[in-house]
C-alpha cells in the first residue's frame, strides 16, 4: 500500500476550494443583463420571484398572451424580446383562492435596453416591481 503524505493531500485540497471559490465568484451577480451586442437592436427582460413568494406557488408567465413559462421557488427567466409593445401578464399557480388574478403590465421596450422586474406575491395579488431581485435582509 502506498502511504500519502497529509500534506499532499491538504494543497490538492486548498487548490479544489480555490477552484470552487473562483467559479462561485465568477457566477455571482445580477446575471440578468444582456451586452449591446447580445442584444443586436432587441431588448432584454428578467423576471425574478421574490425569495418568500411562496413555497407551493408558481409564477405562471405570460407574453403578448403566449404562456412562455412558470417559474418554481429559487428560479428566474431571461430572454431576449424584440423591442417595441409588448404586454407582460403573469399569476399564481395554483390560485390560492380558487379564482385565477392575473397582474397586467404594458410595457415599452426600447432597442439595446435591458428590462428587469421582481414579482411579488401579496395574498389575492402579484406585484411586480421595476429592478431585479434585491436582498432586503433576512426577514423583511
Amino acid at each position: 500500500m502506498k502511504n500519502y503524505n497529509s500534506a499532499s493531500k491538504l494543497i490538492v485540497l486548498a487548490f479544489a476550494a480555490i477552484n470552487l471559490a473562483l467559479a462561485a465568484t465568477v457566477l455571482a451577480g445580477s446575471g440578468a443583463e444582456y451586452s449591446r451586442s447580445e442584444l443586436m437592436g432587441n431588448s432584454g427582460l428578467a423576471i425574478f420571484r421574490e425569495a418568500d413568494y411562496g413555497y407551493q406557488n408558481g409564477l405562471c408567465i405570460y407574453l403578448d398572451g403566449v404562456p412562455v413559462t412558470t417559474l418554481a421557488r429559487g428560479e428566474g427567466f431571461k430572454a431576449i424580446v424584440r423591442s417595441g409593445r409588448h404586454v407582460l401578464r403573469v399569476c399564481n399557480t395554483p390560485s390560492p383562492y380558487g379564482k385565477t388574478n392575473f397582474t397586467e403590465r404594458t410595457l415599452h421596450f426600447a432597442s439595446g435596453r435591458n428590462y428587469s422586474f421582481t414579482a411579488i406575491w401579496d395574498v389575492q395579488y402579484i406585484q411586480l416591481e421595476d429592478g431585479g431581485y434585491q436582498y432586503h435582509g433576512f426577514y423583511r
